[in-house]
């Protein structure tokens, strides 16, 4: 066999070879055999419930474009035997100010009231027509009340020796309840506990433990505690809710909304119009039970924003629009 052929098998021998060995690395990556954490999230990803197809765009799409709702916070009640007055107020600002941190909801500047929760409790009942008039009268979409049920103060350490280490330990119970205006409904109503442990260094009397500003320090962290709890479930709560505004004016073909790009209402975005529902009452006990649902009227395109926090819409479908007519995403 001459060399040329000899060469020629070699090299023939060599390809097969190798490309054998390529095979067997490909079989060796496959999918049965990557790491699930190494898997793309996808259509048909196992990290999904198998056999359901997914939408990987769903879940940036539910998150990134609702509306905000107008929210807003009453002082709590201070109903604990420990009657320190900043309470109240006190707990109602942790609230505020987280829920505003969150930036998924809006404190309507405007919506000023010099109710408390205290105002709208008779015995163990919410007086809930009150309460959800008084939310109307401010333009907003969720009320928040709350009351600080319990303070418990303790402490404990070494009774003897000229240096004794003291611990002071304060917990507060917050009851709260979350009120949707436009249905009447209450939509969440929970409690939270908080608690903080403060140690000092005492020579001969423990002074600075029974320092009344001392232990009000320790109830207002452990007050803030409590509130921290509450924050995440009033947030829930409130996504949970399809936002709705009103009609502010009618002015011949222009619909000016009372919500825009503060609220996150954008240029393209359709609306379906709807008239207020009546608000119904027990004819006997005299009780609120909610608001029945108003029909339809058509629908808006809106197409301009208005100042800081207002929309232009016109008319997409229907008529006969009306101040104070509601407005939500269609």
């Amino acid at each position: 066999m001459s060399q040329s052929i000899k060469f020629m098998l070699v090299l023939v021998l060599s390809l097969v070879f190798q490309g054998c060995q390529s095979m067997s690395t490909l079989r060796s990556s496959s999918a049965d055999e990557i790491p699930e954490s190494d898997l793309p999230v996808g259509f048909y990803s196992g990290k999904a419930n198998q056999n359901i197809l997914v939408d990987p765009y769903s879940q940036s799409v539910k998150t990134s474009g609702d509306p905000k709702k107008r929210v807003v916070v009453l002082n709590f009640w201070n109903a604990s035997p420990v009657k320190l007055d900043f309470l109240g107020p006190f707990a109602a600002d942790e609230l505020r100010r987280g829920l505003a941190i969150s930036q998924r909801v809006i404190f309507p500047t405007d919506a000023k009231t010099e109710t408390t929760t205290e105002d709208y409790i008779q015995g163990d009942q919410v007086k809930v027509g009150q309460l959800v008039r008084e939310g109307r009268r401010l333009g907003v979409a969720v009320i928040v009340i709350g009351r600080v049920s319990k303070i418990v103060f303790r402490q404990k350490g070494d009774d003897v020796g000229i240096f004794r280490k003291k611990e002071a330990l304060a917990a507060v119970e917050v009851e709260y309840k979350v009120f949707d205006v436009q249905s009447g409904r209450e939509i969440l109503a929970d409690s939270r506990f908080g608690e903080v442990v403060g140690t000092s260094l005492v020579v001969f009397e423990d002074s600075k433990i029974q320092d009344p500003t001392y232990r009000a320090d320790l109830i207002k962290g452990a007050l803030r505690e409590s509130i921290a709890r509450i924050i995440p479930d009033v947030l829930i709560a409130v996504d949970k809710l399809s936002w709705q505004g009103r009609i502010a004016r009618v002015q011949s073909d222009k619909i000016f909304i009372n919500a825009g790009k503060t609220t996150g209402i954008m240029p393209g975005d359709i609306l379906l119009v709807q008239t207020q529902g009546d608000d119904i009452y027990d004819p006997q006990s005299g009780i609120y039970l909610g608001q029945a649902k108003g029909h339809s009227k058509g629908t808006l395109e809106v197409v301009d924003f208005l100042g800081t926090d207002g929309a232009i819409g016109k008319i997409h479908s229907g008529g006969n629009f009306k101040e104070g007519d509601l407005v939500q995403l269609y």
